[in-house]
């Protein structure tokens, strides 16, 4: 059995498939919550500009550019 082979064969033995409707709401079966939470946002953000070929921002923290746009009908 090849590398991928083994490897499709381990994936297919842990998957796991749920029906749903086109339209329904999913439920998180892992929410993450606090300081798990913020380091797999870290992880994500790191990894995205990795894989964009874009450098990390080098602004700080005080200087993040953000904008506050009010809901509507408020």
């Amino acid at each position: 059995m090849s590398e991928f082979e083994a490897r499709a064969k381990a994936r297919a033995e842990r998957m796991t498939l749920r029906k749903g409707r086109l339209g329904d709401s999913e439920v998180d079966l892992n929410p993450v919550f606090g300081a798990e939470a913020i380091s797999l946002v870290q992880r994500l953000t790191r990894a995205s500009y990795s894989l964009a070929g874009a450098d990390s921002p080098a602004y700080t923290r005080a200087t993040i550019p953000c904008r506050f746009v009010r809901w509507p009908g408020q």
